[in-house]
């Protein structure tokens, strides 16, 4: 009988305890040390219950708010200007007034003369021809080349002191007169150069030759007179006729069909004596001697008076 009560009674004990337990849902259960002391209460005590504590507060579980994991701003990476390395002004040492020592003033040096300086972007002209600088006619020579009446060669040598040929002579005198006539004009058998036929033709149309070249033979490369060439320029240019002086030395020597153009430019000044006192007709005349006789007859435009042509010849 007092066996059943005693476990009635912890029946009832643990009946509370679960009720209790429902009753409080916010009590914790006891630490598991505290189980094996209630256990022994209960068996040494069959007549009382055992004081119950109450149980912790259970520990906060919530979790806590993740923190703020935002990336902060840069910070500013602007280089800084670069300080001023310039150096000072050295600043001049203080000089006592009473120490400064002037110096005598000395007399200016003389400025050295300076060559002329040409014009920016101008080129130095060159002199067409580099030998006529001590040529006796190099002024005659010049004013037929600005003419166009002669041409520079490649080499730049007039050339003043040699002989000229007849095709020569004719392209000179012909384009002093612009008696460019025709091939057909021509009435020589023997080659004539291009370059020469056409002024040819024109001193041929122009009664040039006549009583010179009467044959049928031109011959280009043969040498001109200075009766010849003299002869032939006062043709050209129709200076009247004019008889030597007597006594006047080579008069002699003066082929007859030249002899009246000779006294003529003779009389103009075209022809001098030479050193042997002498006309010296048949010399060989130099270009240099050409042209102290053609320039001045361009330069007082002779050459521009027309002349007459003959009736059986036709320019172009």
């Amino acid at each position: 009988m007092h066996k059943s009560n005693h476990k009635s009674s912890r029946k009832r004990i643990l009946i509370l305890a679960a009720a209790a337990l429902l009753a409080a849902p916010a009590l914790s259960l006891p630490n598991a040390s505290a189980a094996p002391a209630l256990s022994a209460s209960t068996d040494s005590s069959s007549s009382s219950a055992p004081a119950t504590q109450p149980l912790p507060e259970p520990a906060d579980w919530t979790v806590p708010e993740p923190t703020d994991w935002t990336v902060p701003e840069p910070t500013d990476w602007t280089v800084p200007e670069p300080t001023d390395w310039t150096l000072p002004e050295p600043s001049a040492p203080a000089v006592d007034a009473a120490e400064t020592v002037v110096p005598p003033a000395a007399d200016p040096a003389p400025a050295s003369p300076k060559p002329a300086a040409s014009s920016p972007g101008t080129p130095a002209v060159k002199e067409p021809f580099y030998d006529i600088a001590k040529d006796p006619n190099r002024e005659a020579i010049m004013m037929l080349y600005n003419e166009g009446i002669v041409k520079a060669a490649k080499d730049r040598k007039f050339r003043p002191k040699a002989e000229i040929g007849r095709a020569d002579f004719s392209v000179i005198l012909g384009r002093a007169m612009n008696a460019k006539g025709s091939i057909f004009d021509v009435y020589f058998k023997d080659p004539i150069p291009d370059w020469a036929i056409r002024y040819v033709g024109g001193l041929s149309a122009a009664g040039i030759y006549g009583g010179y070249l009467e044959g049928i033979n031109f011959g280009s490369k043969q040498p001109v007179t200075r009766a010849e060439a003299v002869a032939m320029v006062a043709r050209a240019a129709h200076l009247e006729s004019q008889p030597l002086p007597e006594g006047l030395g080579g008069v002699g020597n003066i082929p007859l069909w030249a002899l009246d153009d000779v006294g003529a430019a003779y009389a103009a000044g075209l022809i001098e004596v030479t050193s042997t006192g002498t006309l010296n007709p048949n010399k060989k005349v130099t270009r240099s001697e050409m042209a102290a006789m053609i320039a001045p007859l361009v330069e007082a435009q002779a050459f521009m008076t027309p002349f007459t042509l003959e009736e059986d010849i036709t320019l172009p």
